[in-house]
């Protein structure tokens, strides 16, 4: 790599986030715009995860798999309970003040054996495409000892519910209600935090990438004319678990003739999801299972362009859609398919409302129930009802989902990637000796 040009160092750790954002650009993005590439990952190592995404000016190098997520021992503790302390009573910048006295120099003492790529790269700019993961933690803490500009992408509109590891210099995210909550709830800035979109929906709104309504029933050996209603599972978060149950009922209503129609179901597997638990419908004429099916050893799943596209059409042509907790349950507004969100299990009643009021309601569901913006059933009868109507009426709660369009999902331009690229360039490119240059052009 020459000394003159904008060097670039990129961290992408999961399989699901190298398709969202890799597949869909970001890598030609930055070199057309002058950029060459350090890609650190596991994915190096896996020869057919590099060919995918090889070209000019694009390296690979190997990211372990077992990078440690986070430093360790009482100080760093501390550090994150005195920030989340600042954090609640808005005291922002003395919460960025904290992690770059104290939190940055700990991380970057976690950075072990991925340290010395920052003096191989010597990169104007390092970009963490998930930085709820963490496995990036120990690079940010260095990169920001050594002066470099980090960006970190916020991944999914409910991390920001969570605690972040790391604090980047600077972030990117959906949409306005995932930047409410990282400023609200993690302290960050506002003026940090840059609304991109989400780039796993590009290949959704890419319009080569669609199909009609006839086209995908015939792949999936479905009727047109019959209703579809597409079934996206929990995922099994939780070893015991049941996360069966709301699809068992969903199939007890439409085999007794309770819901008209008879409608045909698509079961969209969460990654997560163990297909041998509903391996009983497997053999039912009206039941489709479908699944992401791509791996990279080391990466968990990692889907084809063709699977995006295929969950994209499963959302845009279904009738409804029914799901418990997978980001399914919000996706559909894209296409303003309606959604119903059960949240019983009636053979743990208990056990799963504890599990779900935790990890769902009380976080990233708790804006859609507080507005009002989808259907929750919390029994049998209720899911019933509201898939019966939104099957007669697919303008019901439109209005909602306009608002889960704007405020949860964000731009729905198919633009996201690109965002992201100039983003991470933007940063790049102050620290280059090209900096004068690229300002002159940007200002034209």
């Amino acid at each position: 790599m020459t000394s003159s040009c904008v060097r670039l160092l990129v961290e992408v750790y999961e399989g699901r986030v190298a398709a969202a954002i890799l597949s869909n650009g970001f890598l030609t993005y930055c070199v057309a715009d002058g950029a060459e590439i350090t890609v650190l990952t596991p994915g190096a190592v896996f020869p057919p995860f590099a060919e995918r995404y090889a070209q000019p000016g694009v390296t690979f190098e190997h990211l372990p798999a077992d990078t440690p997520v986070s430093g360790s021992g009482w100080l760093v503790r501390w550090e994150k309970r005195l920030g989340n302390q600042l954090a609640r009573h808005g005291w922002r910048k003395a919460r960025r003040h904290l992690w770059e006295s104290i939190g940055a120099r700990l991380a970057a003492a976690s950075a072990g054996s991925v340290a010395p790529m920052l003096e191989a790269v010597k990169p104007h700019a390092f970009l963490t495409t998930d930085v709820n993961m963490g496995l990036a933690r120990g690079l940010v803490g260095a990169c920001q000892r050594r002066r470099i500009p980090t960006l970190g992408n916020i991944f999914s509109w409910d991390h920001p519910f969570y605690e972040q590891p790391s604090r980047p210099d600077r972030l990117t995210c959906w949409s306005p209600m995932v930047k409410r909550e990282l400023v609200r709830r993690c302290g960050f800035e506002e003026d940090r935090v840059e609304i991109i979109g989400a780039p796993a929906f590009d290949g959704y709104l890419e319009a080569s990438n669609v199909w009609s309504r006839e086209e995908l029933c015939q792949r999936l050996g479905f009727d047109p004319k019959r209703p579809l209603i597409l079934f996206a599972t929990l995922g099994q978060h939780k070893k015991y678990l049941d996360e069966t149950g709301s699809f068992r009922a969903l199939m007890e209503e439409i085999d007794a003739g309770r819901i008209p129609g008879r409608p045909q179901v698509v079961l969209r597997l969460h990654p997560v999801s163990n297909d041998h638990y509903f391996s009983e419908y497997r053999s039912r004429p009206d039941v489709v299972f479908s699944r992401y099916m791509g791996y990279s050893p080391g990466m968990r799943w990692w889907p084809s362009q063709e699977e995006v596209v295929l969950a994209g059409n499963l959302m845009r042509h279904a009738d409804v859609c029914v799901s418990p907790g997978s980001t399914m349950a919000v996706e559909p507004a894209i296409f303003d398919t309606p959604i119903v969100v059960p949240v019983f299990n009636q053979f743990q009643p208990e056990a799963y409302g504890r599990f779900f009021g935790q990890h769902w309601l009380r976080k990233h569901f708790q804006l859609l129930i507080e507005q009002q913006l989808l259907p929750f059933a919390f029994s049998a009868e209720e899911m019933r009802a509201a898939v019966c109507r939104a099957l007669a009426d697919r303008t019901w709660m439109s209005a909602g989902r306009q608002v889960i369009r704007e405020e949860v999902l964000g731009p729905l331009a198919g633009k996201a990637t690109e965002r992201l690229a100039w983003a991470a360039m933007r940063l790049a490119r102050r620290q280059s000796p090209l900096f004068e240059s690229y300002g002159e052009r940007e200002a034209t």
